[in-house]
């Protein structure tokens, strides 16, 4: 079975395009990990990330995620069939039909998707709820191709993924992202058994990304776009134009929060 095409620089581009879709529209990207979410990902094995699916950015968001920090790997994700049908240039940038309204779809998921994790260097980003559903709602089942493709892939990491586009103090939201413990499945594993694992798994690591959102501590993330307070119309305009007055200079920041984090951005921040 041909494996999908998934060239390097055009993702890379589409990346570079997107980050500025990304600044314009959200004041940063913070991002968590588990304390051991390292150890299985270190080794030389293929990765497939499922993620709930929040809203229209998820892709882009794990596209962002993967060039930064998981580069080494070749991205893919599955997507509707009719809108792969649209939107023809995704061919090449790792995305592959999906149709699981049939089992021939179904087996085609499968199929392919086991080709792409015969190379170590792959990775695929999942939606296993397949519809868009609120980041509250845990009680959703997920679709049944994540579990049988765990108990096939005895070599590859399966690490879940959560993702929240909370407002916190400024007018536009955050992402906010947690990778939660990844995990390998031995060969003999039962689809039940797997079944259970990924969707307890990414449960829990909503849960933990909910607690944090709660609190409000930009402390809690590292940042892949970091904070950044953007001018608000003729709300800033004012503000501006009294600073001004005053011999100030303007900080466009709502909160204290914001204005001490946007000060210092890590080294590398785009």
């Amino acid at each position: 079975m041909p494996i999908p095409q998934s060239k390097a620089w055009l993702v890379d581009g589409f990346c570079r395009f997107t980050t500025r879709m990304v600044r314009k529209n959200f004041t940063c990207l913070g991002v968590q990990f588990e304390q051991d979410q390292g150890s299985v990902i270190a080794q030389d094995r293929s990765l497939v990330f499922y993620v709930n699916h929040v809203g229209w950015w998820d892709p882009i968001v794990a596209m962002l995620l993967r060039k930064r920090y998981y580069s080494n790997h070749i991205f893919y994700a599955p997507i509707d069939s009719k809108a792969l049908e649209a939107y023809g240039v995704f061919r090449k940038m790792g995305f592959y039909g999906l149709e699981l309204e049939s089992y021939a779809g179904a087996s085609e998921f499968l199929k392919t998707s086991r080709e792409i994790l015969k190379d170590p260097r792959s990775s695929i980003w999942i939606t296993p709820e397949g519809d868009f559903a609120d980041c509250r709602e845990h009680d959703r089942p997920f679709m049944p191709g994540l579990a049988h493709l765990a108990a096939s892939s005895p070599d590859t990491a399966f690490v879940p993924l959560a993702l929240e586009y909370p407002f916190w103090e400024e007018a536009k939201p955050m992402i906010a992202a947690r990778f939660g413990k990844p995990m390998c499945f031995p060969k003999g594993t039962s689809k039940s058994e797997c079944a259970q694992y990924v969707f307890e798994s990414l449960r829990t690591t909503q849960k933990k990304l909910a607690r944090s959102v709660m609190r409000r501590e930009f402390s809690e993330f590292e940042f892949l776009l970091p904070p950044r307070a953007q001018r608000q119309s003729w709300y800033d305009t004012l503000r501006a134009s009294k600073a001004w007055f005053k011999g100030r200079a303007f900080d466009p920041s709502h909160g204290s929060v914001t204005r001490r984090k946007g000060r210092s951005e890590p080294p590398g921040a785009e």
